[in-house]
């Protein structure tokens, strides 16, 4: 899988359908929810932009990605905390000081595959009108979005992030987290299992980092919602 998509016809709809809107410069984004699997990027940014993004493995990082993951609404630049920190000289606002992508909207997609799609608009061009269009054609926007989402995932074959469950969590973990899912304690879990009780509480904590979850309850349910236990 490629990293940028240089799908023709799904660039240039975007393009024109955002110009109708009054909107110049756009970045289609598709990730998994819970990998670090480099993603698939449409945009009409500047080639330099792209070619340091992917380097720097920037959208590990990204604010603005990292705020999607928590929502469902389209946000303003303006409401990423990271984005807006004064004396903040990070990595991330260093890059996005150079590439000036300080003002901008992202919309959001989450969809059954456990896959992030985001549809961020840049005012790159300091549009004074940039603002007062996004709030006019919101709901066009929105559905654009959608609409793309169905088109990539039709055009991509095979699906670029059917991933196995290893891919996700290791095969230890998957065994770990399959005992506590039946209800057996961590003793009990490392009896079964040949190993300590401080390397189950390990495994766990690994496990509740890489779904992104705030305990190991919260964890099966989501390996659940992922048909990571059987």
């Amino acid at each position: 899988m490629g990293l940028f998509n240089n799908d023709k016809n799904i660039n240039l709809c975007l393009e024109n359908q955002l110009q109708a809107y009054g909107i110049s410069h756009y970045c289609y984004f598709l990730s998994p929810h819970f990998t670090h699997t480099a993603p698939v990027i449409l945009t009409n940014y500047p080639e330099e932009w792209i070619s340091s993004y992917i380097n720097a493995s920037f959208y590990q990082t990204d604010p603005i990605v990292l705020f999607a993951r928590q929502t469902v609404m389209p946000f303003s630049w303006h409401d990423v905390p990271e984005l807006n920190e004064q004396g903040n000289n990070t990595q991330n606002n260093r890059f996005i000081a150079h590439y000036n992508i300080f003002d901008g909207y992202t919309f959001v997609v989450h969809d059954v595959n456990n896959c992030l799609s985001l549809l961020s608009l840049c005012n790159i061009d300091n549009d004074s009108a940039f603002h007062e269009n996004i709030k006019k054609y919101q709901a066009d926007i929105q559905l654009l979005l959608i609409l793309t989402h169905d088109r990539m995932n039709k055009s991509i074959t095979p699906f670029p992030f059917s991933e196995s469950k290893e891919s996700i969590l290791s095969s230890r973990e998957l065994e770990i987290l399959q005992w506590v899912s039946l209800g057996k304690t961590y003793i009990e879990s490392a009896m079964i299992l040949g190993i300590c009780e401080r390397t189950i509480k390990f495994h766990m904590k690994n496990i509740v980092n890489k779904l992104n979850v705030s305990n190991a309850r919260h964890a099966i349910k989501k390996a659940i919602e992922l048909n990571l236990l059987t």
